[in-house]
């Protein structure tokens, strides 16, 4: 898939440098309801039987390419939702791992602007609702997400034609239905979309913090303390703690969107505090640093 159109990290920090040290210790992790296995069934039938944990970690052996198809739709007033589906093109071949449904992903509306459409028009003629559309498979964010809603319609195969510019020379049309998928912070989602289709904790921290890239989930990891500790290190030599408040503005905003999904994988949250405690250590490692520097600057 290609990379989003969001910078590497936000223009506004999570807090200004001053006041980084208001920030919690720790992200708490809520409880929530079990994973319901006709979730996962009513999206994609062919799982059923297959359990929610099985469903997670099989998705590592797979080696799935997620399809490279990106792209934004806005919505304007009078418009209150999303169409039912889109259309694709795809070869035969790419209908074997062909994605399920297409979720559309954006902020909630904010409490001062009506969540009526008419109203909107009349006391906020520009305001338009950013939607980012992502091709994916319906039954494996079942197995991650309690707060998901029930998914029941299908993909629909329109028609098959000759096209002459592919290896098969035949394409077909598939409509997938979209799923409207609120999240506190839009911008973090593609970060929680590698890890669904890799398993890899470092690829859920490697786009949070893109600063110092760690290396790929090791067979056996050591104590988190030695990888934070070595990790908070490079971080703080590559930044100043301006853009460590930004860095923590991209876990912050996953935390919320794992929250809001009910995200139940111990290694995705595992990956979360990583990264977290990562940016905290970082700014406690840079701010005696850039103490010294102004004492000495002044």
């Amino acid at each position: 898939m290609r990379p989003p159109a969001y910078p590497k990290w936000p223009e506004v920090p999570l807090v200004q440098p001053e006041n980084w040290r208001n920030l919690p210790s720790k992200l708490v992790r809520p409880d929530f309801p079990e994973i319901k296995p006709e979730f996962i069934t009513s999206a994609q039938p062919e799982y059923a039987g297959l359990s929610a944990r099985h469903i997670r970690s099989g998705w590592a052996h797979v080696n799935y390419r997620v399809m490279g198809m990106y792209r934004k739709v806005y919505i304007d007033p009078p418009k209150a939702a999303l169409p039912s589906g889109f259309n694709l093109l795809l070869s035969d071949l790419g209908l074997v791992n062909c994605s399920s449904h297409l979720f559309g992903v954006y902020a909630p509306i904010p409490p001062q602007i009506s969540s009526d459409p008419a109203a909107r028009l009349r006391k906020c003629a520009l305001f338009r609702r950013k939607v980012d559309l992502y091709p994916t498979h319906a039954a494996v964010w079942a197995a991650y997400c309690a707060h998901l809603p029930q998914m029941h319609q299908h993909p629909t195969k329109l028609k098959v034609y000759r096209e002459t510019s592919l290896r098969t020379g035949r394409a077909s049309v598939l409509r997938l239905p979209v799923v409207a998928v609120p999240v506190p912070h839009p911008e973090s989602f593609h970060a929680l979309l590698l890890f669904v289709y890799t398993y890899r904790k470092s690829a859920l921290i490697n786009a949070l913090l893109p600063v110092v890239v760690i290396p790929p989930d090791p067979p056996v990891e050591p104590p988190r303390a030695v990888l934070v500790a070595r990790h908070a290190q490079a971080l703080a030599r590559a930044c100043d703690l301006l853009r460590l408040c930004q860095l923590a503005k991209n876990v912050h905003g996953a935390y919320r969107n794992m929250v809001a999904l009910g995200v139940v994988e111990d290694r995705m949250w595992d990956a979360l505090e990583h990264a977290w405690a990562t940016v905290l250590a970082a700014m406690e490692l840079k701010d005696p640093a850039d103490a010294a520097e102004a004492a000495a600057s002044g």
